[in-house]
C-alpha cells in the first residue's frame, strides 16, 4: 500500500492527534451477571410481609443485603448480635466506639490526612485516545484480566451456564462478609458461621457465598484457615471455663488457664482495633495467620496437659511444648518463656517450702497432696483417735517433672526429708527458723533464660550460703545471741525483688455469670489484665504483624529444659550442703552415730572378740553345763550352755535359751564401755538404765517359714541355729543412716557368721578327737585323720578370709571415712565435711554399699548363690563326719564307719574341688559388684579400689596355694 509522502516521515508532527488506522471498533460492555431466582425471594418476602416472615422463620438470612440497597443493615446486625452472642463485651465496645470515629475521620473534608489518601475507586488507566478529549469514554477492554471484578464474575456465571453446575457462588456485600470472617477468626458466631457444639467446629450457614472478584474455592480456602483459629479460641475458652483460677493456692492447670485467658483477651483487643485497617480478603487472611499460629500453639499445649494427671506431668508437658514452639516460632519465644514461668511457679513454690527456702504458711501435708512427696502417717494399733503423726516421707519419682535430672530430683527429696529430721530434733536450728529465713533472704527459685542471669543466680546463691553458714557455725558453737547475718549489699530483700512481678500474686478469679457462653468477658478487671506482663509482651512485640522480622531480640541462653536445671542447681545445691552439714553434725555429735555403727560391727558382725568367744562357748562347748530342764535338778546360769552337737534334743526351749544367753550382751558391752557407763564422752553412748543397751540390743527368735523351721530341728544341720538373731531398733533420728534395709543385711550377715563360728568350733573338736588316746592318728592310712586335716584347713581358711578380708577390710574403710568426717566436724569445716561425706543420703548409701560389699565377698548375694550353696553343702558334709570322728579308736566302731567316712571324704573333696574351680573361673573384672565399686569412692586409695577384683583371688590363694585340689 502506498502511503503519502508526509506519512513516510516518522518525525513529522502533522496528524499527531489523528486516530490510528489500526483502532478497533469499541466493544459493547458485558452484561451484568444474572442472579439466581431463588435468592431474591427472601428480600421480596421482606418487603411484602416482614413481620410475618420473622414469625415463621426467625433467622438472620433475610438481613443479607445482596443488592446493597440497605446501607444500615450491617449496623443493625452488629447491634442485634452484640446483645445475643458471646463475644467479649470489652472488644465489642471498642469496635462500636471506634466506628463513629472512623466515619467522622473520612467525612471531614478539612482533615490534612485526607490529602494523602489516594482515591482508588476513581483511579483509571489512561490511553492516548482519551488524553486529548476529557469527555472521551474508554471502550471496554477485550482482555479479561483488565475487565476487573465484574468481568471475573461474568466469566464464572457464563461457565456455570455452560456446564449446568451452579458452582459460581452467590455474591454478598464485602463489608458483611469481612465482618463475619473477623468474627469467625475470633471464635464468635455470625450470620454466615455458627459453632457446632457437638462437632466442635464452625459450620457455614450458607454453603456457596462469596464476594465479587474471588472464586468460591479461594474463599473456602481462606475460611478454612481462619476457621481453625476460631475453633482454637473456642477450645481455649472451654479450657478456661473448666479450670478456674483460684488465687488462694494456684495449681499448674489453674495458672495455665489464667495465663491463656490473658492471651485471649489481648488477641481479641488487638484484632478488634485492627478491623478497620483491613480492606481486602488477603489482608484479613494475613492478619489471622500469626494469630492462628499462636492459637494453634496454645491449643496444642492444652491438648497435652489434659491427658496428664499429676502436677509434675503438667509442668513437664508445658515446658517441653513451649521449648519446641519457641524454636519453631521465634517471635513467640518471650511469650512462651513467660508462660512456662507462670505454670512452673506453683511447683517451684512447693520445692521452696520443702527445702526450707520459704516458710510453711500452710501445713506440709496439704502441699504434698498432689506432689512428688507423700507423707506416711503413724497408725495406732490400739485404734485410739489421736492426731495424725508423720513418721516418714515417700518419694514418687514418676511425679517429678521430666526436665529435672534424676540426681537433682533425688537431692531435692532427700534434702527436704533431712530438713524435717533437723526441725524435729532441733526446732531452734537456724536453717529451720522463720526469723533467720527472713534475715538471710534466700533467693527464690525461678528460671533464667540467659547465661548472664544464670551467673547472677549463682552469685545470689553463694551470698545466701555465706550468710547462713555464719549463723549455723555460730549456733554450733553455742552462741545464742541475736542473728548477725545481714541483708544483701543493696539493702533489699532478694525475694521481694524477684517476686515483684510474681504471676501467682496477681492471679485473678473468674467470676461466675449467668451467661455461660460468655467467654473472655468473664475476666474480672480489664485494667489488671492490661498491666499483666503477658499482655504487655503480646501487645508490645506487635506479634500479629507478619511484616515484622522473624528474629527475636531475646538474650543468648540455653534451651528452656537446660535453663531450668542450670537456674535451680546453684540454689538447691547450696541449701542441700547446709542441710547435710547440719544433719551430720547432729548425728555425729549429739546422737553418737559412730557408736551405734560400732555397736553393729561388734555384735552383729562379731567384731568383738570377747563376745564371739563367749557366744561360741555358750552355744557349742560340750564341757559346759546343760541348761535343759530336769526333774530334781536346779538350773543355774553359771557355766551353762546349749551344747549344740552334744545333745539329743533340739531346738532348746525358750527358757533354756534365755538362761544361757541372759546377760551375755550386757556383760560384753560393759566390759568395753566400763570407762563410759556413767560419763558420756565423744564417740560413746550414754546408757539409760543398767540393763538397757543402745537400741534395745537383745537376742530374739527369727521368724521362719515351715521349711526353715524343719531344718532348724536337726542338730546336725547347718541351719540348726538360724532361729537365733539379734534385735536392734535405732533411734528415729539415726534411721536416716541405719535404715531397715541395712538392718536386714546385718541380720543376714549375723546368720552366716553364726554358722561359721559353729563350723570353727566343730573343726576344733575334730583336732581334739585326733589327740585322744583311743585315736589312731599315727596311722598314715588313717582316713579319719586325713578328713580332719582337710576339713580344718578349709574351715580355718574360710574363717580367716571372712573376718579379715570379707568383713574386716570393707568395715575398716568405712570406719576411716567416718573418722575423717568427724575430724572435719570438730573443726567446723563445712567444705571438708561435705567433700568427704558428700551428703547425708550419700553417707547412707555408703553404709549400705559397705554391707553389700561384705555380702558380696561372703557369697551371700544372688550373683554368687551357687557358690554360697556349695559352701553350705561342704559344711553339711563336715557336720555329718563330726559324730563319726568322736568315735574313732573305739573297738569295732572305726571299722564299721570307715566306709561311710570314705564316702563322706570323697564327697567333701568333690565339693571343695568344685568350689575352687568356681573361684578360678571368676573373671576379675566381671566378679566385682556395683556396690563394691561405689563404696571405694569415698577417698580410698587405688589399691583399695582393686580389692573388688582381687578379693576372691585371696581366698583361692588360702585354699589351694599348691593346687592340691
Amino acid at each position: 500500500m502506498n502511503l503519502p509522502e508526509d506519512d513516510a516521515d516518522p518525525f513529522t508532527g502533522r496528524g499527531l492527534w489523528r486516530s490510528s488506522a489500526f483502532t478497533f471498533q469499541p466493544l459493547q460492555p458485558l452484561e451484568h451477571p444474572r442472579w439466581d431466582d431463588d435468592l431474591p425471594d427472601l428480600a421480596r418476602d421482606v418487603f411484602q410481609n416482614p413481620l410475618g416472615l420473622i414469625d415463621k422463620n426467625p433467622t438472620t438470612v433475610f438481613q443479607l443485603d445482596v443488592f446493597g440497597t440497605n446501607p444500615y443493615a450491617l449496623e443493625s446486625i452488629v447491634q442485634r448480635d452484640s446483645s445475643s452472642e458471646e463475644p467479649s463485651t470489652l472488644s465489642i465496645q471498642k469496635v462500636e466506639e471506634k466506628e463513629p470515629q472512623v466515619l467522622e475521620q473520612f467525612e471531614n473534608i478539612w482533615s490534612l490526612d485526607g490529602l494523602t489518601v489516594e482515591d482508588t475507586a476513581q483511579s483509571q488507566l489512561k490511553s492516548w485516545d482519551g488524553f486529548a478529549q476529557p469527555a472521551f469514554q474508554e471502550p471496554v477492554s477485550a482482555y479479561l484480566s483488565e475487565s476487573g471484578a465484574h468481568g471475573f464474575d461474568a466469566a464464572l456465571s457464563h461457565q456455570a451456564s455452560l456446564t449446568g453446575l451452579e458452582d459460581s457462588g452467590r455474591l454478598v456485600q464485602p463489608a458483611i462478609f469481612f465482618q463475619s470472617l473477623f468474627r469467625l477468626g475470633l471464635g464468635w458466631n455470625s450470620i454466615f458461621f455458627r459453632y457446632n457444639e457437638q462437632k466442635r467446629i464452625f459450620d457455614k450457614e450458607l454453603r456457596d457465598v462469596r464476594i465479587s472478584g474471588v472464586s468460591l474455592p479461594a474463599v473456602d480456602g481462606v475460611i478454612r484457615d481462619i476457621s481453625q483459629c476460631g475453633t482454637g479460641l473456642q477450645r481455649i475458652r472451654a479450657f478456661v471455663r473448666t479450670n478456674p483460677a483460684v488465687s488462694d493456692q494456684p495449681t499448674a492447670l489453674s495458672t495455665l488457664a489464667a495465663a491463656v485467658a490473658i492471651l485471649v483477651y489481648s488477641l481479641e483487643k488487638q484484632l478488634s482495633e485492627r478491623y478497620y485497617q483491613q480492606g481486602s480478603l488477603l489482608q484479613i487472611q494475613t492478619l489471622f495467620q500469626r494469630c492462628g499460629d499462636l492459637v494453634g500453639t496454645l491449643v496444642n499445649i492444652l491438648d497435652g496437659v489434659e491427658k496428664v494427671k499429676s502436677e509434675g506431668e503438667v509442668v513437664s508437658t508445658v515446658l517441653a511444648k513451649c521449648d519446641h514452639f519457641s524454636q519453631r516460632f521465634v517471635w513467640m519465644a518471650d511469650l512462651l518463656s513467660e508462660l512456662t514461668f507462670r505454670v512452673t511457679q506453683p511447683w517451684l513454690g512447693l520445692v521452696e517450702t520443702w527445702l526450707g527456702l520459704r516458710g510453711e504458711e500452710r501445713g506440709l501435708p496439704e502441699l504434698t497432696s498432689n506432689g512428688f512427696i507423700e507423707a506416711e502417717y503413724f497408725e495406732d494399733p490400739t485404734g485410739r483417735k489421736t492426731e495424725p503423726k508423720i513418721v516418714d516421707y515417700i518419694y514418687h519419682p514418676e511425679m517429678m517433672p521430666s526436665f529435672i535430672p534424676e540426681q537433682q530430683a533425688r537431692l531435692i527429696f532427700e534434702s527436704g526429708r533431712s530438713l524435717r529430721i533437723l526441725k524435729q530434733s532441733h526446732p531452734r536450728h537456724p536453717i529451720g527458723r522463720d526469723d533467720i529465713l527472713r534475715t538471710t533472704s534466700p533467693p527464690a527459685l525461678h528460671c533464667a533464660i540467659s547465661f548472664q542471669d544464670i551467673e547472677r543466680i549463682q552469685d545470689k546463691a553463694s551470698d545466701y550460703e555465706h550468710r547462713l553458714r555464719s549463723e549455723i557455725l555460730r549456733y554450733i558453737r553455742g552462741d545464742s545471741s541475736e542473728a548477725k547475718c545481714l541483708l544483701p549489699a543493696n539493702g533489699g530483700d532478694i525475694r521481694d525483688v524477684e517476686m515483684a512481678d510474681d504471676p501467682i500474686k496477681s492471679t485473678f478469679e473468674i467470676i461466675d455469670v449467668d451467661d455461660a457462653r460468655h467467654v473472655t468477658g468473664l475476666l474480672a478487671d480489664s485494667s489488671s489484665l492490661e498491666s499483666d506482663k503477658l499482655y504487655r509482651i503480646l501487645t508490645g512485640s506487635d506479634g500479629l504483624d507478619i511484616e515484622q522480622a522473624m528474629t527475636s531480640d531475646s538474650p543468648f541462653g540455653p534451651p528452656l529444659t537446660s535453663a531450668f536445671h542450670l537456674s535451680l542447681a546453684p540454689i538447691i545445691s547450696a541449701q542441700a550442703r547446709l542441710i547435710d552439714f547440719s544433719c551430720l553434725h547432729l548425728l555425729f555429735k549429739e546422737h553418737k552415730m559412730r557408736s551405734h555403727l560400732h555397736l553393729q560391727w561388734r555384735f552383729q558382725l562379731l567384731g568383738d572378740g570377747v563376745f564371739g568367744s563367749r557366744l561360741s562357748n555358750s552355744l557349742f562347748d560340750p564341757e559346759m553345763k546343760s541348761g535343759e530342764r530336769r526333774s530334781g535338778v536346779m538350773r543355774s546360769g553359771v557355766h551353762t550352755g546349749l551344747r549344740l552337737g552334744s545333745r539329743d534334743t533340739w531346738p532348746p526351749a525358750s527358757s533354756e535359751l534365755r538362761l544361757v544367753l541372759m546377760g551375755l550382751l550386757t556383760e560384753c558391752y560393759a566390759a568395753s564401755e566400763s570407762s563410759s557407763i556413767t560419763t558420756t564422752k565423744s564417740g560413746t553412748m550414754p546408757r539409760g538404765t543398767e540393763n538397757e543397751l543402745p537400741g534395745g540390743l537383745s537376742f530374739s527368735i527369727r521368724d521362719l517359714s515351715g521349711d526353715e523351721l524343719l531344718k532348724c530341728k536337726n542338730p546336725n544341720a547347718i541351719e540348726a541355729l538360724d532361729f537365733l538373731r539379734l534385735q536392734y531398733k535405732p533411734p528415729p533420728v539415726l534411721e536416716a543412716i541405719i535404715t531397715p534395709r541395712s538392718l536386714r543385711k546385718y541380720d543376714q550377715l549375723f546368720k552366716y557368721l553364726l554358722r561359721l563360728v559353729r563350723m570353727i568350733s566343730v573343726v576344733r573338736g575334730l583336732v581334739r578327737d585326733s589327740t585322744a588316746r583311743t585315736s589312731l592318728s599315727g596311722d598314715t592310712h588313717n582316713l579319719f585323720q586325713k578328713f580332719r586335716v582337710d576339713a580344718q584347713h578349709f574351715i580355718l581358711s574360710i574363717s580367716d578370709y571372712t573376718f579379715h578380708t570379707g568383713v574386716g577390710k570393707p568395715w575398716h574403710d568405712f570406719e576411716t571415712t567416718l573418722s575423717k568426717i568427724e575430724r572435719y566436724l570438730d573443726r567446723g569445716d563445712i567444705d571438708g565435711t561435705i567433700g568427704t561425706a558428700h551428703s547425708l543420703p550419700h553417707l547412707r548409701d555408703y553404709h549400705e554399699d559397705t554391707l553389700d560389699r561384705i555380702l558380696f565377698s561372703l557369697f551371700r548375694t544372688k550373683r554368687h548363690a551357687q557358690a554360697g550353696q556349695l559352701l553350705d553343702d561342704i559344711c553339711g558334709t563336715i557336720l555329718a563326719f563330726a559324730p563319726l570322728s568322736r568315735l574313732d579308736g573305739e573297738s569295732g566302731v572305726r571299722h564299721q564307719s570307715e566306709k561311710t567316712v570314705f564316702q563322706l571324704h570323697v564327697t567333701f573333696r568333690k565339693q571343695v574341688r568344685s568350689f575352687v574351680s568356681y573361684l578360678r573361673s571368676l573373671d576379675a573384672g566381671k566378679s566385682s559388684s556395683r556396690s563394691y565399686m561405689r563404696s571405694t569412692m569415698f577417698g580410698s586409695s587405688n589399691e583399695n579400689r582393686n580389692d573388688a577384683s582381687t578379693v576372691f583371688e585371696q581366698l583361692l590363694l588360702k585354699l589351694d596355694m599348691k593346687q592340691y585340689y
